[in-house]
């Protein structure tokens, strides 16, 4: 976009002296009157964090959220197809209490089976950590496996439940079928092991009762202590041959028909759950190591000042992609967007509630730090101002960095500081500003066949000038309250772009000057330390601060749509 100013060298210092008598008869006929104040309130800061900053974090981090899900699930599904599958199988066997005892004593009656937990307790042990019965299995199962006897013991788990007369033997293997195999070879061996103890236990019975029949005489064999010891003899012989180990087989182990792990749809499950978790932790963690400010509720929260408009950025970015320079799309409304317009439209509207007596006729423009949108919001502010029929001087204070004349396109060679060193009038300091390269198109059409002189008139500028070696003490001078006074008597409105508040003292030195004080700052750069600190410096000087303009403000056509911007008006 082509920016016109004054005519360079002597021609635009020309201008502005042939302005000023004009200006000074007009401007005190448009000063405003009558408009109703309102008191300067600052917001009160909170630290409460509400519904709606969770939501603007999710939504503001929900690709870190993404992310994470989606490497845990890729993690997840990755160990879940390089793991060997397993399959998993149980055979369950009964406790059953039998009489054998009672039969060895003679006695009939009915006890509590205090051996209970102690004859399952002993089985699980058994199966667990018996070789001998791991080299039953193993020549049970024959060719049905390669792995020896040792393997198998790895293979087989066992379980009891506390009060349970069930034990699972449950085997492990890469094959269903010696799964199944051993799990049931398991299970007969062990029937046989306890079929074989307690029939170890009866014949040992039964040999003690052999051995006292050999002792006795003829005669006592024949007699009542001989009969009873046959009868127990006998009684035995048919004991050994029932006994079956108090365990049965209640239920075979199948053929597992999908292994066990991995379970690839639960460890997807999980691994959206866990990523899910994992990804709100992190959004969170990182928006509270994100110190910058995202939306116009917590710049209010963090600066302690209302927000008086929300200016849309421009092309993306304050800066050009060349280094060292910077963009001068983002001044005037030449080409650029309704929405930029209407913020300043916007901002200037709402000047009319922060007035003193005769109105805010000198603001002062500054930041926390350098490049938060002062000088652009400067300008564009004054260029609204003077759409509005509303005569506007900007006043470049800033002799340390100063841009003004570089985004109007002004000679700068005279400026502020020829002023204040004595070497220039304020008249020959002063350059008309051409308006027409920076209107929007359809405020051109409004002006078609009007005197542009309207038009012409209303906006001058005052640039820095050549940069002083003693810039403080320059604008602490009684020279420079001065030149504001008779610039007030100049325009309707005096617009001073000062240095950034926090780095130098100039913006507080000016501020004594002025009306009232804009604060800028631009979202997602600006930090809530910075806001906070600004709050504090401005407080401490008594600077009477009106607002705070949010600036690089992310725009879509939801947010502007719920703002109003497109009920019914159009912009051409």
């Amino acid at each position: 976009m082509a920016l016109s100013g004054a005519a360079a060298g002597s021609s635009g210092h020309e201008v502005g002296e042939a302005a000023c008598s004009t200006l000074t008869a007009g401007g005190a006929t448009r000063r405003g009157s009558g408009r109703e104040t309102m008191a300067n309130r600052n917001i009160e800061r909170q630290d409460t964090v509400r519904l709606e900053d969770y939501m603007r974090i999710a939504r503001e981090r929900a690709w870190i959220i993404v992310l994470s899900i989606v490497v845990v699930a890729g993690i997840a599904l990755y160990m879940s197809y390089t793991t060997t599958p397993l399959y998993s199988t149980s055979a369950r066997l009964v406790y059953q209490k039998n009489d054998l005892e009672l039969a060895v004593t003679g006695s009939g009656l009915n006890a509590y089976d205090y051996d209970k937990d102690r004859s399952i307790a002993t089985a699980v042990a058994a199966i667990r950590n018996s070789q001998k019965m791991a080299e039953a299995v193993k020549a049970d199962l024959g060719e049905k496996t390669k792995k020896d006897a040792s393997a198998l013991v790895g293979m087989v788990g066992v379980s009891a439940g506390e009060g349970s007369d069930l034990v699972d033997i449950t085997a492990v293997s890469t094959d269903p079928q010696e799964a199944s195999d051993v799990a049931n070879a398991y299970a007969r061996q062990f029937i046989i092991y306890r079929q074989n103890a307690d029939r170890a236990t009866v014949a040992a019975a039964r040999d003690v009762v052999r051995t006292q029949l050999d002792t006795l005489s003829p005669e006592d064999l024949q007699g009542d202590y001989g009969l009873m010891l046959r009868e127990k003899l006998e009684t035995l012989r048919i004991l050994e041959a029932m006994q079956d180990g108090r365990f049965t087989l209640m239920r075979e182990a199948g053929v597992p028909g999908s292994p066990y792990t991995p379970q690839t749809k639960r460890n997807i499950i999980l691994a959206v759950v866990v990523g899910l978790v994992l990804g709100i932790g992190l959004a969170f963690l990182v928006e509270y190591l994100d110190k910058r400010i995202k939306d116009e509720k917590g710049l209010e929260r963090a600066s302690g000042l209302p927000v008086l408009a929300a200016v849309p950025a421009v092309g993306g970015k304050w800066k050009s992609g060349k280094k060292g320079e910077r963009s001068t799309e983002v001044i005037g409304f030449e080409g650029s967007s309704a929405m930029l317009l209407e913020s300043f439209r916007t901002l200037r509207s709402s000047l009319q509630y922060f007035e003193t007596e005769s109105g805010p006729r000198t603001l002062l423009i500054t930041s926390g730090l350098p490049q938060e949108g002062k000088t652009v919001t400067t300008v564009n502010l004054a260029i609204s101002l003077a759409l509005s029929g509303q005569r506007a001087i900007v006043l470049e204070a800033d002799l340390r960095k100063p841009m003004i004349h570089k985004y109007l396109n002004l000679d700068n060679k005279i400026g502020l500081s020829s002023v204040l060193a004595g070497q220039s009038s304020i008249a020959g300091a002063m350059q008309l500003v051409l308006m027409e390269d920076l209107l929007p198109e359809s405020s051109r059409r409004a002006y078609e066949g009007v005197d542009t002189g309207v038009i012409r008139k209303n906006l001058y500028c005052v640039t820095s000038g050549p940069l002083p070696p003693n810039p403080a003490e320059l604008l602490a001078s009684t020279r420079m309250a001065n030149v504001i006074a008779e610039l007030k008597q100049l325009c309707d409105f005096l617009l001073i772009d000062t240095p950034p508040v926090l780095p130098v003292s100039d913006a507080l030195t000016l501020a004594a000057e002025a009306d009232a004080v804009i604060v800028t700052a631009r979202l997602h750069h600006s930090t809530r330390e910075e806001m906070g600190e600004v709050h504090s410096v401005l407080e401490r000087a008594g600077v009477r601060a009106i607002g705070v303009v949010a600036g690089g403000v992310r725009t879509s056509h939801g947010y502007y749509y719920k703002r109003g911007y497109n009920y019914g008006y159009g912009y051409q």
